[in-house]
């Protein structure tokens, strides 16, 4: 059961902590003083999706804990949002997800939205099988294979539409494939070729000027008489006879040694350069065609052509398998289809079976909650093949002794919706065996006897779960265990003041409650509610 929840900085709650007992426990107050900020803030604390708009004060982080207590063992779960959130499991970091699975297990919020949601009829089969799968394990494993059957059902189904779609087309594509193939397959293009191509275009395109500076400089370095390898070893051979006579010398000698040997294998290797180089205009004409079929390639295909010649490959062997392809795809489409239909009718069979046993249910919760005339029925038409099966389910509902059944979200008023969500409620929180189940109004357009029947049927599901309920009745508060009065003051600020209330105030509240004034006789009748 939920022990304790603590709330700081949050919306209008500057600081806050709140108590609850076994039982039923109930939030009530004016409207629109805060009570479902705290629901709101123990439904953000177990997962839920949540806005940094929440936070108070924007300089300080917001702060939630429940304290949940099982056999005297304690489970503390603490979410802090500011820039982010970060979700505490008994002190120790932890995802929202692993807080949201422990959720299932010890808390369920029915608010608002969820009756809205429950009233809609594509709602109904997941309700359905919820309780089916409670009263029978068999079920879900059942409703697992078939999903899993069924999407690779639906998978195969796509491929074979698409190939069968293109099944016209594909003689032509082949043929248009296999030429863009032997056109790649031709070119035989290498990598790093046209770089290359380009790299010896540019030495044939400037051969003459090549040629003739590669020799002028020969003829400088080692031409003739005047040159700088003939001057250099005049150099060389003085600075070697000082050399023997100041050995300080050697070091330069050494130095001019290397520069002469140097110059010298340079000036050979321009020579032999420049008479190599020879003018050539049908090699010439060769490189402009090979690297002009690469540009238009890769205009065609893209700059990586090995990367595209393997896709056209790969399309083409696609194709030309594809017959194969649809004849074992249209093998494993009908065994698909006939697996399909096994489970979906072992599927329906559950829910029909099974929607006469929660009907049952359901009518005895709505006799007690003085719908004595509610007659209730789990319609289920047989529908075209879906991921749930083949059967629509639709909840239908009678209040009145000579009305027909008709569909609940068109029929029901608000009162009734709210007994038949709380009939549900009841009979899901006993299966599930839920530790704590929270009400935010669920009493929402009951009065008078009704609201009475309302706290008997609460107080029923108090005995085995622990219960939160907010609400304005004054007849289902003055069932509570544990009375929490709420109210919002103004003074500098707004902010919301949490009370848990001792017999003498839960009188005074209950008579508020009953006729929005505190007199002797309100007091007397608030009595009379608590007897």
């Amino acid at each position: 059961m939920l022990k304790s929840l603590t709330i700081k900085n949050f919306i209008l709650l500057k600081e806050a902590t709140l108590n609850f007992t076994k039982g039923f426990n109930v939030l009530c107050g004016e409207t629109g003083a805060g009570k479902s900020i705290i629901i709101k803030a123990l439904d953000s604390v177990l997962g839920a999706k949540i806005n940094k708009e929440v936070i108070l004060n924007k300089d300080l982080p917001c702060y939630i804990e429940a304290t949940f207590e099982n056999n005297g063992v304690e489970t503390i779960i603490s979410r802090e949002i500011s820039s982010q959130s970060k979700f505490r499991l008994n002190g120790i970091l932890s995802s929202a997800d692993e807080i949201k699975e422990l959720r299932e297990s010890l808390v369920d919020i029915h608010s608002q939205h969820q009756t809205y949601s429950y009233i809609q009829p594509k709602n109904h089969i997941y309700l359905l099988d919820n309780y089916i799968i409670k009263k029978s394990p068999e079920f879900f494993e059942l409703l697992k294979s078939y999903k899993e059957n069924y999407l690779e059902f639906k998978e195969i189904e796509k491929k074979l539409n698409a190939l069968r779609e293109n099944l016209e087309n594909n003689e032509r594509e082949i043929d248009f494939l296999q030429f863009q193939l032997k056109e790649l397959d031709d070119a035989a293009i290498q990598e790093n070729e046209e770089e290359e191509l380009k790299e010896e275009l540019n030495i044939l395109s400037n051969t003459q000027e090549l040629k003739e500076g590669s020799y002028s400089s020969y003829y400088a370095l080692y031409g003739d008489n005047q040159s700088i390898v003939e001057a250099l070893g005049k150099i060389k051979y003085t600075i070697s006879s000082l050399a023997e006579l100041d050995k300080n010398l050697i070091e330069a000698n050494t130095a001019l040694c290397d520069a002469f040997e140097n110059l010298k294998e340079t000036a050979n290797y321009l020579r032999d350069y420049s008479s190599g180089l020879e003018l050539n205009p049908m090699r010439l004409d060769e490189l402009n065609e090979r690297i002009s079929l690469i540009q238009k390639l890769k205009r065609k295909y893209g700059t990586n052509l090995d990367e595209e010649r393997d896709n056209i490959a790969s399309k083409l062997e696609l194709l030309t398998r594809s017959d194969n392809n649809i004849e074992i795809l249209e093998e494993n489409y009908n065994l698909l289809l006939s697996t399909l239909e096994m489970l979906s009718e072992s599927i329906s069979e559950y829910r029909k079976r099974f929607s006469n046993e929660l009907s049952t249910l359901i009518v005895k919760k709505l006799k007690n909650l003085e719908l004595k005339e509610a007659k209730f029925e789990i319609a289920i038409k047989e529908v075209s093949k879906n991921e749930l099966g083949i059967d629509n389910v639709e909840f239908m509902i009678s209040t009145n002794k000579n009305q027909g059944l008709a569909p609940l979200s068109r029929v029901a008023s608000g009162g009734e919706i709210s007994r038949v969500m709380l009939a549900l409620k009841t009979i899901f929180a006993l299966i599930d065996k839920v530790q704590t189940v929270v009400f935010d109004e669920i009493d929402t357009g009951i009065s008078g006897i009704t609201s009475s029947s309302v706290a008997n049927s609460i107080l029923e599901l108090a005995s085995m779960s622990q219960i939160i309920c907010i609400t304005h009745q004054p007849i289902i508060c003055a069932k509570a265990d544990n009375f929490i009065w709420i109210t919002k003051t103004h003074d500098n600020d707004t902010n919301i003041k949490i009370e848990i209330l001792d017999d003498l105030k839960r009188l005074e509240a209950l008579a508020q409650l009953a006729s929005g004034e505190i007199t002797q006789e309100t007091i007397d009748f608030a009595k009379t509610l608590v007897k």
